[in-house]
């Protein structure tokens, strides 16, 4: 089994950190993960963020992003995945339209073997940081469609392998107040002619939603368009690697999955999801 959205951030960039992460999943059953650090982490990717100070970003929310950028992508993070050996060398990384060719240049110079694309920003609001700051007074439906809008620009843009926690707009239980099924049914499509894999992600099990990402719903969609899965926690922390792994596993084969996928040099691979 895979885990393959893990986060170093809370600890040093050191082996003696990677190990404790490695050695929860080996403890869990996990035998390989991916170590997918937030690109927000690396000053060479400040350029991509910048546009966030110049939107006027919300003080709170800004002094908060603007806190990283303190590692280096070449000599911080890629020499410890090559040092640590257990680990893929991926990366998730923020879309945004108007970053997207300074995105798409930075990545070309390096060789991953998988990459994460998430939303987390819709303009200068970062939606799932803290449910205080900016969701009141706003229109739940109105959020959800710029979400899905921006999504799939993410989609178009050809510039990853795997899309993160597919509905995290609802991270924090808002709901929209009509039905969007046309417009996740038209955005899974696109994932689907895209090639695109989405993960199955068991962090929303400890957010506030309490739920699996994406829906089970989104999940038998996606079945039913023969979408590739992968298998995530979120981990920020090692005790958080491999979480509920095998509920996941469970929830994707009702909802229709018998495989899932692994990447090397952004190639996939297909394997059997176990039985228990």
């Amino acid at each position: 089994m895979i885990d393959y959205h893990i986060h170093l951030e809370r600890g040093p960039y050191s082996l003696e950190w990677l190990r404790q992460f490695w050695d929860q999943a080996q403890l869990l059953g996990v035998s390989e993960i991916g170590i997918t650090e937030h690109a927000h982490e690396f000053k060479e990717f400040l350029p991509v963020y910048e546009h966030l100070w110049n939107l006027g970003c919300v003080p709170t929310s800004a002094s908060w992003i603007r806190g990283h950028f303190q590692h280096s992508l070449d000599e911080d993070y890629l020499q410890l995945l090559d040092a640590g050996r257990n680990s893929r060398i991926p990366l998730k990384v923020d879309y945004f339209p108007q970053s997207e060719g300074e995105t798409r240049r930075l990545l070309s110079e390096y060789h991953f073997d998988y990459l994460l694309g998430s939303v987390h920003f819709l303009e200068d609001w970062s939606f799932d940081w803290n449910p205080e700051v900016g969701w009141p007074g706003r229109d739940s439906d109105d959020v959800y469609l710029a979400y899905l809008a921006l999504m799939e620009k993410m989609v178009q843009s050809n510039l990853f392998d795997v899309l993160a926690h597919l509905d995290v707009i609802k991270v924090f239980g808002r709901r929209a107040s009509r039905s969007l099924e046309k417009e996740w049914g038209a955005l899974l499509q696109h994932v689907s002619q895209a090639g695109l894999a989405i993960e199955v992600s068991t962090a929303g099990l400890r957010r506030p939603v309490g739920e699996i990402y994406p829906h089970p719903e989104l999940l038998r969609q996606a079945a039913r368009l023969n979408i590739p899965i992968t298998i995530a926690s979120d981990a920020h922390m090692p005790c958080e690697v491999g979480y509920r792994w095998q509920e996941a596993v469970v929830i994707a084969q009702v909802c229709g999955h018998r495989t899932y996928c692994s990447f090397t040099g952004r190639k996939r691979s297909t394997h059997d999801l176990p039985s228990f």
